[in-house]
This record gives C-alpha cells, structure tokens and sequence, in this order.
C-alpha cells in the first residue's frame, strides 16, 4: 500500500464518519420534532381529562342533591 492508497483509503474513511455524524444529527432532529408533537398531544389530553372530571363532579354533586329532596 502506498502513500496515495493511504491517503485515499484516510479520506474515504473520514467521510464515512462524516456521513455517520449528519445522519445521527438528522435522526435527532426527527426526534425531537416527535417527542413535541407528542408534548403537544399529551397537553391537549391532560385539558380534556380535567373537563371530563370536573363534568364528573359537577354530574354527581347534581345527582346527589337530587336525591337529598
């Protein structure tokens, strides 16, 4: 192997991991843009489940008073 193979071989190497790294970079970006959607979807959830058990409480205090008379 000569200096130019080896020189050939270095830079080939070194793209390869250059190449590692910008997909690496790519999928965490994928990620990311994942895990706030999901943030954003469990935000929405979390309103919904409050006005479900305040229509819950508000249903079993109705029904409670209801039957007090």
């Amino acid at each position: 192997m000569d200096i130019g193979e080896l020189v050939q071989y270095l830079n080939r190497m070194s793209s390869s991991l250059s190449e590692i790294g910008d997909k690496t970079s790519s999928g965490l970006q994928d990620i990311e843009i994942r895990l706030s959607d999901l943030n954003s979807t469990l935000s929405v959830t979390n309103v919904l489940l409050i006005v479900l058990i305040i229509v819950i409480a508000i249903n079993t205090f109705l029904k409670w008073k209801n039957s007090k008379n």
